[in-house]
């Protein structure tokens, strides 16, 4: 890509570059049955880490709103931010696609 910019004044700028940008795509399948609570301390009732019992219902619906990618060291490796939070099913399968560049 080759850029040229002329300014009619003092200067010109001339700005040429390349620069390769590989895009990975990642599949994270949430089954039904999987990540059906939460990890938020906000619902420990005591110090003991025992939950709120409206937090251990079948009716208590968690939202994810971020998703680690770790390596086979359970290491780390990246963090996805959701906009907004997003409702788990409790009926289906989900799938989150993340897609990163290097």
């Amino acid at each position: 890509m080759s850029l040229t910019v002329n300014y009619t004044g003092s200067f010109n700028l001339s700005f040429k570059n390349e620069h390769i940008i590989y895009e990975n795509e990642v599949r994270c399948i949430v089954k039904e049955s999987e990540f059906n609570l939460s990890y938020n301390p906000s619902l420990q009732s005591d110090e003991s880490g025992s939950l709120y019992g409206f937090a251990t219902s079948s009716s208590f619906s968690p939202y994810v709103t971020a998703l680690g990618l770790y390596n086979d060291n359970n290491e780390l490796l990246a963090v996805a931010k959701f906009g907004k939070p997003l409702l788990i099913s409790p009926d289906t399968d989900m799938t989150f696609v993340v897609k990163y560049d290097l």
